[in-house]
């Protein structure tokens, strides 16, 4: 894969990363794509794998607040939790892409070198046959031959693997990089856990699904799970409370716009020039009710009549 280098002393290197980490940024950001979507409002997700029902019910609730948002998503992509957020991320472009380019930016971070990453392989590590036909597939290969997916990576363009440590470092620098840290599920022990440790030590911005929210999805046992996050200090909201954060925050709703459909093709040279090519409104003639006509003879059969003897 091609990739461009950007420096701390380059003016286009992340803000975010030099205001969060100073001098303990990153010496070498290595990406392909356009680094402006890190000047959107940039959401992370990161989770640990193999959730619980529970904690994805109510990661699909607070799902339905984040879509009204127009923001870009980072993240590494690889739980089962980030994939569904990487998924739903694509589907948001490709439902209006017909009538306006997308209002979801995505942002890769890999684990590997540039040399040795590409989309393809991106994809393989995450999905495997035949969860590799995936709905947004299509539009997930259309953004990145158009340039409209970043990739980032900060490990040494020759490195073909993934290592712990390139890992651990990749989905901190993640979270620096976001306006807002989105944590649903993080086990003992897990390295999301530890993470989620390190993200509330720098003042990291980071949520997690409310209490409440699990109770409502009928949890019968209580996940220790979501009160270590909660000890942390890590709030929790549900669909309507997370809303009022977000715009808070700086998220812009997304505003839908009809399509505008050019009809002018269908009117005659005359009434173009006397219209001075603008859409002419035509009014509709008057239409005449229907007159229906009662039946004359309502009975079928008339009675007989007998006479009396």
């Amino acid at each position: 894969m091609e990739y461009q280098v950007v420096t701390p002393s380059d003016a286009k290197y992340p803000k975010k990363l030099k205001k969060r980490l100073g001098a303990d940024c990153p010496a070498k950001l290595y990406y392909n794509g356009p680094l402006e979507f890190l000047d959107h409002f940039t959401l992370a997700t990161i989770a640990s794998d193999k959730p619980t029902g529970a904690g994805i019910r109510a990661f699909w609730d607070l799902l339905y607040a984040i879509w009204d948002y127009e923001m870009n998503h980072i993240s590494g992509w690889y739980s089962v939790i980030e994939t569904e957020m990487f998924h739903k991320a694509l589907f948001t472009g490709f439902s209006h892409r017909r009538t306006e380019k997308y209002h979801s930016f995505i942002t890769l971070f890999s684990a590997k070198g540039l040399v040795k990453e590409s989309y393809d392989d991106f994809l393989l590590y995450r999905f495997y046959p035949p969860f590799d036909k995936f709905l947004t597939r299509d539009e997930y290969f259309r953004r990145a031959k158009d340039g409209e997916l970043l990739m980032l990576s900060v490990v040494k363009p020759d490195e073909g693997r993934q290592l712990r440590k390139n890992i651990v470092e990749r989905n901190f620098l993640a979270c620096a990089l976001s306006d807002l840290v989105y944590i649903p599920w993080a086990p003992k022990g897990s390295k999301t856990y530890t993470l989620a440790k390190k993200v509330v030590q720098a003042k990291i911005p980071v949520f997690t699904v409310d209490r409440e929210l699990l109770i409502e999805n009928k949890v019968n046992e209580w996940d220790p799970d979501f009160d270590r996050l909660y000890r942390l200090g890590i709030p929790g909201y549900n669909r309507k409370t997370l809303k009022p954060v977000l715009e808070q925050m700086g998220a812009k709703l997304y505003v839908y716009k009809e399509p505008i459909i050019d009809m002018t093709h269908h009117i005659s040279p005359a009434d173009k020039n006397a219209s001075d090519n603008k859409m002419i409104q035509y009014e509709l003639p008057e239409v005449k009710k229907i007159m229906v006509k009662e039946p004359v003879q309502h009975n079928l059969f008339k009675k007989k009549k007998y006479s009396k003897k």
